[in-house]
């Protein structure tokens, strides 16, 4: 199985994308094959012409090929980033037929990424997405400092992300036909 997850946090070394490498380490973990699509360094324009072009292509590629879509975003003014919105932008109707997605939010209160992974949750349907039950919303206090001074998920973040992880392959493969009860 493979899955495409897209940060849509504009800064490359954000909370998000912190929140982002613990779903995809959970998802390693399960046995999926995982291609990360970071939007901070992507430099994808909402203004068309050729390097939009080629980039939407390689984003639209991208998403064809996954078995499984997780969105990463941060939380702006209780919305998604303008950079994920541009790249979901590029994606035609039904890009995600038939594809498991997954939705992640970390926001600076307990409850604001909630609200960033509802919205998520409507545009992810409406280009065709079955969406898994669990989303995972995190907070600065989901992440502990370690010893060598980088940032590390609480137990209950990491666990969150294990069963969105369960739930993503579980949804993919009864999408395949491939689930055995």
């Amino acid at each position: 199985m493979r899955a495409l997850l897209i940060t849509g946090s504009p800064n490359a070394r954000s909370s998000t994308t912190a929140l982002a490498s613990v779903a995809a380490d959970a998802l390693r973990a399960a046995g999926v094959e995982i291609e990360i699509l970071d939007l901070a360094g992507y430099g994808l324009s909402p203004v068309p012409g050729p390097e939009t072009a080629a980039k939407a292509a390689g984003l639209r590629e991208g998403v064809a090929s996954a078995d499984a879509v997780v969105l990463a975003s941060p939380v702006y003014h209780a919305g998604y980033s303008a950079v994920l919105k541009t790249a979901l932008d590029h994606l035609p109707d039904g890009s995600f037929d038939d594809k498991a997605v997954a939705v992640l939010a970390h926001g600076s209160g307990p409850r604001s990424g909630n609200v960033v992974c509802e919205q998520l949750r409507t545009v992810a349907k409406a280009l065709g997405g079955w969406l898994i039950p669990t989303q995972v919303a995190s907070c600065p206090d989901d992440f502990v400092t370690t010893a060598t001074g980088g940032i590390a998920p609480a137990d209950d973040i990491a666990r969150r992300c294990e069963q969105v992880a369960a739930e993503l392959i579980r949804c993919a493969h009864m999408l395949r036909g491939t689930v055995t009860l």
